[in-house]
């Protein structure tokens, strides 16, 4: 028997769902098991915690790092590797470009991916490149906040994910033939169609929104090319957390690989999307606040700053990673053993101890339903109500600057959030 969906609709200015009986378009249940009343069906922590990711996209990022474009057009990334085959090395290279009128996809976009796959893993188990769905199934998974800007926000990422093209040299991993293969020109969605489910009743077709994956991503799927993925705690990390988890996770193997040595500025810049423009110190500053968050959730091993950063030649860093025993979960962040971190990676832990460990979430929330203009008039407030000293970091310039920008903004939005302050209008 086919099981039940719901899609929340709207009644002078109240909410009923609506239960309607579909199939998707394979055949399977568009969701499974019993729907509470006045919701849809919750996921349990374990379903959430068997979750799926692709393994071509996460070896290089296809989004910015920031909710904002901010007018990039265009992202490349490449390693030089060597072929196992040969032990020669190879150049394997990724071109991201943007759809030309939503341009390239964001950090939230990427979150959106993310749900999209595991939304495909519960409706038909990568059987079917369609799927049906409702934005309210989608937007519970995804944990962001039940409005008008979420529902219009799914719509903005489908967009982007049908209208971003990668090009993969020699970095296309075809896993039915285990070989590296060029592939180029097509995106992550071929087609989507948006259907506001609380507008009315009607036809299940006027009803459920759907997609359909690309068919080079989905014959990936096929070729098992997925690994299991955690997926209750990747949806609670920051942007920065949730990309550096989700790459160890898929090179970690215990017990021969569970201690990982990289490149530092070839692991920031080339496999998580940092800038080009950081120096070696700024990478150290801008990854520490995620390495500390994954510590803290039992994924890392707790290292020293100056245990897991080696210096090996000028201008050159190593980084590593040891895999911690154990399912990651929330927990206090760990004191650390031993070293002393420089002072501008104080003031990072001074925004992930007093900010982020206790509001951090809700804060990234909130900022991101922020239009432009709301979140610059937010920051002038903030600067304007800052403690004298860090108002005087901001003319430092560099990493510093920015770092006590944020720290700044984090403060002054938790402590509005905390006192029910807070007027902005979502966008």
């Amino acid at each position: 028997m086919p099981g039940k969906c719901p899609e929340r609709q709207r009644i002078s200015g109240g909410y009923f769902t609506t239960y309607y009986f579909v199939q998707t378009l394979s055949g399977g249940m568009a969701a499974k098991g019993e729907i509470g009343k006045g919701k849809t069906r919750a996921y349990s922590a374990g379903e959430l915690r068997n979750g799926r990711d692709e393994m071509n996209l996460v070896e290089f990022p296809f989004a910015t790092l920031s909710d904002r474009s901010d007018g990039v057009q265009v992202l490349e990334f490449h390693v030089t590797d060597h072929d196992r085959e040969t032990g020669l090395p190879v150049e394997r290279r990724l071109t991201v470009t943007g759809d030309p009128k939503h341009g390239l996809p964001t950090a939230k976009d990427e979150d959106v991916y993310l749900g999209l796959l595991q939304l495909t893993k519960f409706h038909t188990d990568f059987t079917s490149p369609a799927v049906r769905f409702t934005r309210h199934e989608l937007i519970r998974l995804l944990g962001w906040p039940n409005n008008d800007w979420a529902y219009e926000r799914v719509g903005t990422a489908l967009a982007r994910l049908t209208g971003v093209r990668l090009f993969y040299q020699n970095a296309w991993r075809d896993n039915a033939n285990k070989a590296f293969k060029d592939r180029g020109g097509f995106g992550i969605l071929d087609s989507f169609v948006v259907r506001d489910g609380r507008k009315g009743s009607g036809p299940v077709e006027d009803l459920l929104s759907e997609f359909r994956w690309n068919a080079v991503l989905f014959e990936s799927f096929r070729a098992g090319y997925l690994k299991r993925l955690d997926y209750e705690t990747v949806r609670s990390l920051g942007t920065k957390a949730k990309r550096l988890y989700r790459y160890l996770d898929k090179h970690f193997n215990p017990p021969k690989y569970a201690r990982l040595t990289f490149d530092l500025r070839t692991l920031a810049c080339e496999r998580l999307g940092f800038s080009r423009d950081y120096d070696a110190v700024q990478i150290r500053r801008a990854l520490q606040p995620a390495v500390e968050e994954l510590e803290a959730r039992g994924f890392l091993v707790v290292e020293s700053v100056e245990a897991r950063y080696r210096k090996v030649a000028r201008g050159k860093w190593e980084v590593t990673f040891e895999r911690a025993a154990g399912t990651p979960k929330n927990v206090t962040p760990p004191v650390r053993k031993a070293g002393r971190p420089t002072r501008a990676v104080v003031v990072r832990r001074t925004e992930a101890g007093d900010v982020d460990a206790v509001e951090g979430r809700r804060v990234r929330e909130y900022l991101a339903t922020l239009p432009d203009e709301s979140r610059t008039r937010l920051e002038r407030e903030a600067v304007a109500a800052a403690d004298p000293f860090l108002r005087t970091l901001l003319g430092s310039g560099g990493s510093l600057a920015e770092t006590s920008s944020q720290v700044i903004l984090y403060k002054h939005v938790a402590k509005l959030l905390a006192a029910g302050k807070t007027t902005a209008t979502p966008e």
